[in-house]
């Protein structure tokens, strides 16, 4: 008898989304035109023993892959919805040893590149996140909840760096804002060693990656090992990057994947101008900060804030994990890139004794972003589903730590949190 049914099954050409709702499949590859039309999870070889749940709803067809996250999701901490034709199959949560609901499951990728294919927007692997085609109307945006406006006292343990300086203490290794200063001017060294940062996911441009990104590498790279002989040239190429980058705020077809790197290469063109030392360049980057601003303002449009999470206790958000790794990367270096803009314009603000004649300013807004190192320095998808369902995480709000002390030890801390706890 299992002779026979597995016979059957390796006889199956058509899509299992089509065997199971009976209609005719034209064994297109990826996914059949019927699955594509329908946004439909296309899955070819046979039908497996999987609870019904996962490829079924309650009607018997086969789930459609368009439902938005946010605080209607089912998913914490995901990437808005991308416009995809199919999955890698899912995996059975218990066969994981994670703890979700026996009709929970998990969408992993032994095989990376055959799930980034369905991930233009996203631009991990297909090429056609460049096309000026994929637009807006592919990109569905997380509808928010109101958010509450913060005041100085929601800051309260960051006000006496800000409030209380004073010229001697950038000097002063023990003091937060050397600290700080030390983090900001050494972030083209840490990009141009390690091709990422603790707001770069290491996998956020490892298989696609913008020009603007290759640029800023380049830059970050030299100036890294500049010389008293070279310097002419070098600060010679910042500048032909940094009108470069200018220029592409004329253009309004990019991809989410693209706005997040303009943001990214600013910010490296921004530290080395604001701390290099030369007058001239730090006027620049003075006069760029309207531009970061205006582009951070977009990213804003895009971020998943977690307003869905932060009030969930520890169980109900294990139970309700991303839709990939692949979406939480890009969520969640979005979510770090916002603050650490913010807090690089708002450092310039200190240093030159602007910050107590402005507002809240973009401090009123809510800036949420994960705390884990399990999560973010997962190697690969399967690891970081592992580390969902077993390992602590927190939802970080307004630089409140104090969840975190209560629980946490010296293993939950990445780099981003490090820089944050220590100023």
């Amino acid at each position: 008898m299992a002779t026979s049914s597995g016979s059957a099954r390796s006889r199956q050409k058509s899509c299992n989304a089509c065997v199971r709702s009976k209609r005719r499949c034209d064994k297109r590859a990826p996914a059949c035109g019927r699955c594509t039309k329908k946004r439909y999870m296309c899955v070819y070889g046979g039908l497996t023993d999987m609870p019904h749940a996962a490829f079924e709803d309650a009607t018997h067809d086969p789930i459609q892959l368009d439902s938005p996250p946010g605080p209607g999701s089912d998913t914490c901490g995901d990437a808005p919805t991308f416009d995809a034709a199919g999955f890698s199959t899912p995996l059975d949560a218990a066969s994981l040893g994670l703890a979700n609901s026996p009709t929970t499951t998990l969408r992993l990728d032994n095989s990376l590149e055959s799930f980034l294919d369905t991930l233009p927007l996203v631009g991990f692997e297909d090429a056609s996140w460049q096309s000026s085609s994929v637009l807006r109307q592919q990109f569905e945006l997380p509808s928010a909840p109101c958010e509450q406006t913060l005041t100085l006292k929601d800051y309260a343990g960051m006000l006496d760096m800000c409030d209380d300086f004073q010229p001697w203490q950038a000097a002063d290794p023990s003091t937060g804002i050397a600290y700080t200063l030390g983090v900001f001017k050494s972030l083209h060294e840490t990009f141009a060693q390690n091709n990422h940062t603790p707001y770069i996911h290491h996998r956020l441009y490892t298989s696609q990656t913008p020009q603007v990104i290759l640029q800023a590498f380049t830059v970050c790279m030299l100036y890294a090992n500049r010389t008293n002989a070279n310097r002419g040239i070098i600060l010679r190429v910042l500048h032909d990057h940094v009108t470069r980058l200018r220029a592409s705020s004329r253009v309004t077809a990019l991809t989410p994947l693209e706005k997040l790197a303009r943001v990214h290469a600013l910010i490296f063109y921004q530290t080395i101008r604001l701390f290099d030392g030369d007058i001239s360049l730090g006027q620049q980057a003075q006069n760029d900060f309207k531009l970061l601003e205006a582009w951070i303002g977009d990213l804003l449009n895009l971020r998943d804030n977690l307003s869905n999470c932060e009030y969930l206790d520890t169980p109900a958000i294990r139970n309700n994990p991303p839709q990939s790794w692949e979406r939480w990367v890009f969520a969640e270096s979005l979510r770090r890139t916002v603050v650490i803009g913010y807090a690089l314009e708002s450092l310039s603000e200190v240093l030159r004794g602007m910050n107590k004649q402005k507002a809240m300013g973009n401090w009123a807004l809510v800036h949420r972003w994960t705390l884990s190192s399990h999560l973010w320095n997962a190697p690969d998808s399967f690891e970081f589903f592992q580390a969902w369902g077993a390992k602590p995480f927190w939802v970080i709000s307004a630089f409140k730590f104090e969840e975190f002390v209560k629980t946490g030890t010296a293993d939950d801390i990445d780099d981003f949190a490090r820089w944050f706890l220590t100023m």
